[in-house]
């Protein structure tokens, strides 16, 4: 399993090395961690292993810095470009903007037009992001134990 991050306080890698350690504990290994901005989209393309995203929203509904090429080759690619990608994304933000969690649901959508697969439901989590992990981790382990007795 892929996790990836995009962010710019420190707060989404924060909760995706949580993540990759509560996943690992439950029986998914390997789990690897990586900053967004070393994979690019393209790179996903015949993933076997579900990818997860657990992104910031910088701005008004914007991506991280980090994140900017991943986003503007993403939306370049062809529709069915991610055909049979399992995804799912984590979206972290600060609900006192407007946009609250813009990049995660924009990331989301996206990538649903490229052909992935969501495997859960985005979570979008506020300034208190940690209080989601263990119900979203949980939610994705679910979805990949389903996944696997289909």
């Amino acid at each position: 399993m892929l996790i990836l991050f995009a962010t710019m306080t420190g707060n989404a890698e924060d909760a995706a090395e949580t993540i990759g350690k509560r996943l690992k504990k439950a029986g998914h290994d390997p789990v690897t961690v990586a900053n967004i901005e070393k994979h690019a989209p393209a790179s996903l393309a015949g993933k076997t292993e579900p990818v997860l995203f657990v992104v910031s929203t910088w701005g008004d509904g914007e991506p991280p810095d980090e994140a900017l090429d991943f986003w503007s080759d993403l939306q370049g690619l062809c529709a069915g470009s991610l055909d049979g990608l399992l995804y799912s994304v984590y979206a972290l933000g600060d609900s006192g903007y407007d946009e609250f969690c813009g990049f995660g649901r924009k990331l989301d959508e996206e990538l649903e037009k490229k052909g992935a697969i969501r495997i859960a439901a985005r979570a979008e989590a506020d300034i208190d992001y940690e209080e989601f992990v263990e119900e979203w981790s949980n939610d994705v382990h679910a979805a990949l134990q389903d996944e696997v007795a289909s």
